[in-house]
């Protein structure tokens, strides 16, 4: 995941929540906050002393602070989750929108870390390795389910933060596929965890899936801010296109793989082939001209730019999502 837009979409939730009023729970939802913003923290460091330290054949030490960063990101998540509970405002929703959006952001971070450290290790730390990669994968589309829950109980001014976490949760996930299809043609990882790496990857591709009828829909929605049209257009080509990296990911390293990962990864390069002209077939253009959210008319009742003139369909050529320059 990119780390710009991870901290800038939880920077964009939290300026919405700072400039509204405080309701009766916002000190107690406040100090859960900076409670998965500590929390997220150490587990982060102690993630990356662990894959250090298996590197270096460290495993005591490796397992001690593995150990940490579990037990970090569960008093994370139960943070995160007291926040929701205590909600009873627009603006005390926004921050457990925050809230959860860090630990999101956390469990991101934490795949590609997790499927590096499967290689040096082995035995039960290897079983509570890959066992923590697919929980932390089908604990990140679950944080983008609940981001999209809580856009519709907050106020105006923080649904652009949160469609923008929304956007980073659901892309920059090139670089973990990677790690975990190395996973599965390491002849140091056992049978039973290329089977639950095969899960995790199962789980990200439904969750892109998921998440990009989503931002669809949130880019056709009316009452979303109109500056956040531009970054869920770029998102949206952005998960349309990882859903081709990663069938084209796993295709070049199948015939590596155990006949029985390659059963269940050959479905999955089929689904995600699929979805992907699904989405390239569906692609969204927002709201018509003149509507609230829409681009503003121009003189002859079409976008501005002319009647001929469309909402553009996402990045120009060159740019960071879109196609590579002439």
């Amino acid at each position: 995941m990119s780390s710009h837009l991870r901290i800038g979409a939880c920077a964009l939730i939290a300026t919405g929540a700072l400039a509204l009023p405080a309701g009766a729970n916002a000190a107690d939802i406040q100090t859960a906050v900076s409670a998965v913003q500590a929390h997220t923290d150490r587990a982060d460091a102690a993630l990356d002393r662990a894959v250090s330290l298996f590197g270096k054949n460290s495993d005591r030490a490796a397992r001690k602070a593995f150990a940490t960063s579990r037990k970090e990101m569960g008093l994370a998540k139960a943070a995160a989750a007291k926040a929701r509970r205590q909600a009873n405002t627009p603006t005390e929703n926004t921050q457990a929108a925050l809230a959860q959006a860090i630990v999101g952001a956390e469990l991101g971070e934490n795949i590609e870390k997790l499927a590096a450290a499967l290689l040096p290790a082995d035995g039960a730390d290897e079983n509570k390795i890959a066992a923590a990669a697919r929980a932390d994968t089908r604990g990140r589309e679950k944080a983008i389910a609940i981001l999209t829950a809580l856009m519709g109980q907050v106020p105006e001014q923080a649904r652009f933060g949160i469609a923008r976490a929304i956007a980073a949760l659901s892309q920059d996930r090139d670089d973990e596929t990677q790690a975990t299809a190395k996973a599965l043609v390491s002849k140091h990882v056992s049978s039973t965890n290329k089977r639950r790496i095969v899960q995790a990857i199962e789980a990200s591709v439904d969750g892109q899936a998921t998440a990009s009828a989503t931002l669809a829909a949130l880019i056709a929605n009316p009452n979303m801010p109109a500056q956040s049209k531009p970054g869920l257009q770029i998102a949206y080509d952005a998960v349309t296109g990882e859903h081709g990296s990663v069938a084209d990911i796993l295709s070049r390293l199948s015939p590596r793989m155990p006949a029985f990962v390659r059963t269940f990864v050959e479905r999955i390069i089929t689904q995600a082939r699929t979805d992907a002209q699904g989405m390239r077939e569906n692609h969204p253009t927002g709201p018509p001209a003149g509507v609230p959210g829409g681009p503003t008319a121009g003189p002859n009742g079409g976008p501005n730019g002319g009647p001929g003139a469309t909402i553009p369909a996402g990045p120009l050529a060159g740019s960071q999502f879109g196609p590579p320059s002439a």
